[in-house]
């Protein structure tokens, strides 16, 4: 088994969210199923960068960017910037 690496964003913020408390709202932004709030099991200040240097450094193949909604574009970019190559994006 292979580890693929991955970044998670939701709101230009890396995050690992819990996915049942996630919804599509009319503005196409995420919000939880039960409140305003998301429930999150990791978040971060450090930028997508940092995490991407990381993997490139650690010569870590076949991650990927995830987008979990609106707000994430600059730091998707940047995550594919700092591992050029490394990473694929998808969501938004």
């Amino acid at each position: 088994m292979k580890f693929r690496p991955c970044i998670d964003l939701h709101a230009g913020q890396v995050k690992q969210i819990v996915g049942s408390t996630l919804s599509d709202d009319k503005a196409n932004a995420l919000t939880s199923t039960s409140s305003a709030v998301s429930t999150e099991n990791f978040s971060t200040d450090k930028p997508a960068s940092d995490y991407a240097l990381m993997y490139r450094t650690d010569e870590l193949t076949g991650g990927h960017v995830i987008m979990l909604g609106a707000g994430n574009a600059s730091a998707a970019k940047s995550a594919l910037g700092a591992y050029e190559g490394g990473l694929q994006v998808g969501g938004g």
